[in-house]
């Protein structure tokens, strides 16, 4: 029968074991450094293995009570260090070499950063200058200066310049220039190789948006560095002078912000004597452009804002002074009827009508249509209505007196606008109509024995575009109830909201339908039927009709 005693041996080989098994899960911990394990550990593991062999070889309780004892004592120390000790914070070795590796990115993350906020510094400066322009008539100019010098210093640039595009005339212009810039364009080929003429030209050129690299880069909105320009075929080298030789350039598109309109070009070069532009000077280039382009866009958007401002003060003036030109009251005419419709457009400016009483057998009737907007066609509209009012009284017939007006509008410099006018001279004694046109401006007769409305004039070249042109007379005799009806093509050209043109037919078939009326109540028909097919709609020309009806 076996005892307690005789079996005690089994315990002692499991307590063996798991002192191993801690053991070396111990090793693993120190191997993976997952935390720090001390030797004394290990000594006192081997202390209890050494315990449980021995007792179980050869029975005794009393080593193996001092074994165990022993290895409890081995504890007491390093507990007491770690319990009472200072405080430490233990780095693993692996983190220790990768913080001394991390030592030097960090002094260049620093570098870099301070170059970050520099550019963020002068980028700030170039809103503050876009600003500061609203309240001064150079302040473009002097922001594309100062946007031109700063992008040189920092990519340390031997030249630099802005070309800003003009989106009317398809051309990209240079307006700011510093420095020494090789031109990377073909050269005139009168224009001397010299540094004085060749910069002088460079400063006030302009080149189309294609068959130029600043045109190329306008058009393509793609940001270029060309390190070695004799690789590229779009650069052009104008000669074997040092100072025409090509380094290296950089060219930015310059857009406008939420559009991405490309408003300009950046260009930045330096001297072939001097190292390539790297890619952290593009960067860097690339980076000041954004707030470039920040500052351009509240400065042009000022700028568009005050222009607008003005034209709508010029505007209104003008608006103002057409009116006053208009008849205000038609005298008493013997023998006929008028009626009358004008309707300007906010900003045009563009028609007025005349009646001239000029001699007792002559009453003239004007009908004129400038080309072009506010004061400028109103000046040239200005100088023909006085140019009539002066020679109807004349014996000259139309024909000659338009052809005199002609002449006198092609000899004014300042007048670079041409008109389509109507003159209509009216002998009330003999009911002889002669006119004579030039231009869009036409003349139409209600014959009242047909019962229809045909065209009378002729079309000929406006006033003021040829001195030499020559126009025609034409005449006839009116009869009683005939109705003469002259319009500028607002009137009919006139749009609904379906994009419908109210058309000649639309006024002809009104002026046959009351061919019985008095001509100022024809002319109202025609003014609520046009205001009535136009609805809401806003109109893009200026309206005038003159309907003479003879009695």
């Amino acid at each position: 029968m076996f005892t307690s005693d005789a079996i005690s041996y089994i315990p002692l080989f499991c307590t063996a074991v798991v002192a191993v098994a801690i053991g070396i899960l111990l090793t693993i911990i120190k191997v993976r450094r997952t935390a720090k394990v001390s030797f004394i550990a290990y000594f006192a593991l081997a202390v209890v293995i050494f315990a449980c062999l021995y007792t179980a070889s050869h029975p005794g309780m009393m080593l193996f009570s001092l074994l165990i004892l022993l290895s409890s004592l081995l504890f007491i120390p390093y507990c007491i260090m770690l319990a009472f000790g200072k405080p430490k914070e233990y780095v693993k070795a692996d983190e220790q070499e990768e913080e001394s590796e991390e030592a030097k990115p960090e002094v260049i993350v620093e570098e870099i950063q301070a170059e970050k906020i520099d550019l963020i510094e002068k980028g700030k400066a170039f809103n503050t200058l876009a600003s500061d322009s609203f309240s001064n008539k150079d302040g473009m100019q002097e922001l594309l200066d100062e946007i031109n010098k700063t992008c040189v210093e920092v990519t340390k640039a031997n030249g630099g310049a802005i070309l800003m595009v003009d989106e009317f005339e398809d051309l990209i212009t240079v307006k700011s220039f510093s420095g020494d810039f090789p031109p990377p364009y073909k050269l005139p080929e009168d224009l001397p190789h010299k540094p004085l003429r060749v910069s002088t030209s460079f400063k006030y050129a302009q080149f189309p948006l294609r068959d130029n690299i600043f045109g190329e880069i306008a058009t393509a909105g793609k940001a270029e560095l060309i390190p070695v320009p004799k690789l590229d075929d779009r650069i052009v080298e104008n000669g074997p002078e040092d100072f025409l030789k090509l380094g290296s350039y950089i060219f930015l598109p310059l857009r406008m912000p939420g559009r991405d309109v490309v408003v300009g070009v950046l260009a930045l070069s330096r001297n072939p004597d001097t190292d390539p532009f790297g890619e952290s000077e593009f960067s860097w280039a690339q980076t000041l452009a954004g707030f470039a382009e920040s500052a351009l866009k509240t400065a042009l958007n000022f700028k568009q804002y005050t222009e607008k401002q003005d034209l709508t003060k010029e505007a209104d003036i003008a608006s103002n002074i057409q009116v006053s030109l208009l008849p205000k009251k038609l005298p008493p005419l013997p023998g006929l009827n008028i009626g009358s419709y004008t309707e300007h457009t906010s900003g045009v400016c563009s028609d007025i009508f005349d009646v001239i009483p000029a001699r007792t057998d002559r009453i003239a009737f004007i009908m004129m249509d400038v080309a072009g907007k506010g004061m400028n066609s109103l000046l040239v509209m200005a100088m023909i209505r006085a140019m009539f009012r002066l020679i109807v009284n004349t014996t000259q017939s139309a024909g000659t007196i338009l052809s005199w007006a002609n002449r006198g509008i092609c000899s004014e410099p300042q007048a670079d606008h041409f008109a389509s006018v109507a003159l209509i001279n009216y002998d009330p004694t003999s009911k002889k109509v002669q006119l004579s046109t030039g231009g869009s401006v036409p003349v139409y007769r209600y014959n009242v024995a047909k019962g229809a409305v045909e065209k009378v004039s002729v079309t000929c070249e406006p006033i003021g575009i040829e001195k030499t042109t020559s126009y025609k007379d034409i005449e006839f005799t009116a009869s009683q109830g005939d109705i003469i009806i002259c319009y500028t093509d607002g009137l009919v050209e006139a749009l609904n909201a379906q994009g419908q043109q109210y058309s000649l037919a639309s006024l002809t078939n009104i002026i046959k339908a009351n061919a019985k009326l008095p001509g100022k109540d024809i002319a109202n028909l025609v003014k609520t039927d046009i205001k009535k097919f136009i609805g809401n709609e806003t109109l893009r020309d200026d309206q005038t009709l003159l309907v003479i009806k003879i009695q």
